[in-house]
């Protein structure tokens, strides 16, 4: 499940999270990721357009969603159980031949934790209580052309094959974005 929350910062080392909608975080008609990524495209962009969205500034800063920021529940069936929220920092893409891989930044808020004593609905995490970074591959089912979407920028159907498949130009695209915002990770 991805819902999009509001992202309050509170006190030193604090954020405030409040729950505000069930969302789609893929699909060209009400992604939150390709919507976000369409401010970005330039008129005539085709491919192959490697691109970032910087989701925390990008969509807080959006007059429509001010200080909102997008959240993943890894395991919405198990809510009774274990507690997964997932933050959606940053998103790369490379939009070739039809298909954009991408690799998702993500900060853990809750990490398979018991959640009897969490309001999953309006929460605060301390900066030292968060993991991350946490990196997540995944590829959709569309692309740039003509600087416009196209495609259904949709996860394809599941699969024996569902990874990201990467070629060299889109892996070494991907590893430069990590070493920007983990320089430590990926040593030489």
């Amino acid at each position: 499940m991805y819902a999009r929350y509001t992202r309050t910062r509170i006190g030193i080392g604090e954020t405030r999270y409040q729950f505000q909608e069930k969302v789609a975080l893929f699909g060209c008609n009400n992604g939150f990721i390709p919507w976000l990524l369409s401010f970005k495209i330039s008129p005539g962009q085709r491919e192959p357009f490697l691109w970032h969205v910087n989701v925390v500034d990008e969509l807080g800063a959006n007059s429509e969603y001010p200080d909102n920021t997008l959240i993943i529940d890894l395991k919405p069936k198990q809510n009774k159980t274990n507690l997964s929220l997932y933050e959606v920092m940053d998103v790369w893409g490379y939009s070739d031949s039809g298909w954009s891989p991408i690799l998702l930044r993500l900060n853990g808020l809750f990490v398979d934790q018991d959640p009897v004593s969490i309001n999953r609905n309006d929460f605060v995490r301390k900066d030292d209580d968060v993991d991350g970074p946490i990196y997540e591959f995944l590829y959709l089912v569309g692309s740039v052309d003509n600087g416009k979407i196209v495609g259904s920028w949709a996860p394809p159907p599941a699969s024996p094959t569902n990874a990201a498949l990467l070629w060299p130009d889109a892996l070494n695209y991907f590893v430069q974005s990590i070493r920007t915002c983990t320089p430590d990770i990926l040593e030489s």
